[in-house]
């Protein structure tokens, strides 16, 4: 920026005072002197009435250390617009060390911005290149920037400008994978829809089922056997599965009562299998190809698991995430030889890449609440480690959705879309009913 007013003065007569400016480390001096003995001095050093230096350290810098100029071209502050002094300011308080990283970020921001709307040939390079900072991290922090004009509220909320990048960052990366698997058009809708048709009237998505009718108030859920369900769909993929299938440890003979409580499901290996076998054929149907999965199992079955979802395609993450059941309640399946087992284990698995939208600790303690469903998930905890998956981009499916807790907890975590489907009828009249009532008693 220069007024067309310069002025020579003693090189030696400028004073830097340390007390006002920022302490920066003043990098490629040796570059920035080649380009000036070869190129001139473009743009010239700003100070005030007092000789001190304004903006511009490491232009007089190399002129004065490595060039050896006794006398520079400067421009006095007097001389300046009010615009050309607000983008001083600006590029000072890029490197300012007492201004938060916020302000810093918003001042990259700015700073382009303003450069933009005075020039418009300016571009992205020409600013790193003012602002003394490489290309990479103006991006960065114009994105940091960006999301704070827009209220991101984990941004707004990050206590370091470390984690607020990492958060752009992963969110960028969620959207680019979202638009390469054509995700764009599904995220305005609330409900997953079949060949035009809303999910409460498309028969196909029941198979042989006779079609339930559509309840007052719309709900995520569908009564459905996955295994006929997915043959026939249609629909928008999903970049978010919630498996929680049956554990295949006949759960329903030794669940402390809870079978008979709240209505209990066959819970036997052969059916566990059967399951991953369905999963893994309809994945080219229902996963998009940048997706996560949330896949609880029995430590039972740790090995078989595991590889039976690398084989499928996934990457999985060796170390579970688990929940810790803080009442100390769970299985025990030999009092004479062993302890009690509370805690269930779920595999960690992407494709493509996902980024996760944040990251969390891998164990969540919560005690095991029962109210709809003999297996129920702590919503808690579920909403602990959806942190890591859910977000305005997630298309989500629970394929066997029991009580629907983890449907529910991926929409109030902000999902575009999520969707469950439970075989059992008596399970699916539950979580419906639970849902519309949780509704209706947050509008009165």
């Amino acid at each position: 920026m220069t007024s067309g007013n310069f002025r020579s003065v003693d090189i030696t007569s400028i004073v830097i005072d340390r007390s006002t400016r920022q302490r920066r480390e003043l990098i490629k001096l040796d570059e920035l002197a080649a380009s000036i003995r070869t190129n001139g001095l473009i743009n010239p050093p700003v100070i005030d009435e007092q000789m001190r230096l304004v903006a511009g350290e490491r232009r007089l810098t190399a002129c004065r250390d490595i060039l050896g100029w006794t006398s520079i071209t400067v421009q006095f502050t007097t001389d300046l617009s009010d615009t050309e002094l607000h983008l001083i300011e600006l590029e000072e308080n890029v490197a300012r060390v007492d201004l938060s990283w916020q302000d810093q970020c918003m001042a990259v921001k700015q700073y382009h911005d303003l450069q933009l709307a005075r020039d418009g040939e300016w571009n992205a390079s020409r600013s790193a290149e003012a602002l003394n900072i490489s290309p990479t991290e103006l991006s960065s922090r114009r994105g940091v920037a960006q999301a704070l004009v827009e209220g991101d509220p984990m941004v707004t909320k990050a206590d370091k400008y470390s984690v607020a990048r990492g958060l752009v960052a992963r969110k960028n990366q969620r959207k680019q994978g979202n638009a390469s698997d054509a995700l764009g058009s599904m995220l305005s809708s609330p409900r997953v829809e079949l060949d035009g048709e809303s999910e409460a009237g498309a028969a196909d998505l029941f198979g042989d089922d006779e079609v339930p009718t559509p309840p007052a108030i719309d709900v995520p859920f569908l009564r459905a056997d996955f295994a006929l369900w997915w043959p026939n769909y249609r629909g928008p993929k999903f970049n978010f599965i919630h498996c929680d299938f049956p554990y295949g440890v006949n759960a329903d003979k030794h669940n402390q009562g809870a079978s008979q409580a709240f209505g209990g499901y066959a819970d036997s290996a052969d059916i566990y299998f059967k399951l991953l076998d369905d999963l893994a054929e309809s994945l080219p149907m229902i996963a998009a190809d940048s997706a996560h999965m949330m896949f609880w199992f029995s430590m039972d079955y740790y090995e078989v698991t595991r590889e039976r979802l690398t084989a499928m395609g996934w990457a999985v993450n060796p170390f579970p995430l688990m929940w810790h059941k803080s009442d100390n309640s769970g299985i025990l399946p030999d009092p004479s030889r062993g302890p009690r087992r509370i805690y269930e284990t779920a595999f960690l698995c992407s494709r493509g890449d996902r980024h996760i939208v944040q990251p969390v600790a891998n164990v969540y303690a919560a005690p095991n609440k029962k109210k709809l469903h003999m297996s129920e998930k702590n919503r808690d905890m579920l909403a602990h480690f959806f942190r890591m998956f859910v977000d305005e981009s997630t298309v989500m499916l629970d394929p066997t959705m029991g009580s629907g807790g983890a449907v529910v907890v991926a929409e109030n975590a902000g999902a575009a879309s999520a969707l469950g489907l439970e075989l059992l009828d008596e399970n699916y009249q539950v979580a419906r009913e639970s849902y519309i009532d949780d509704l209706t008693s947050e509008t009165e």
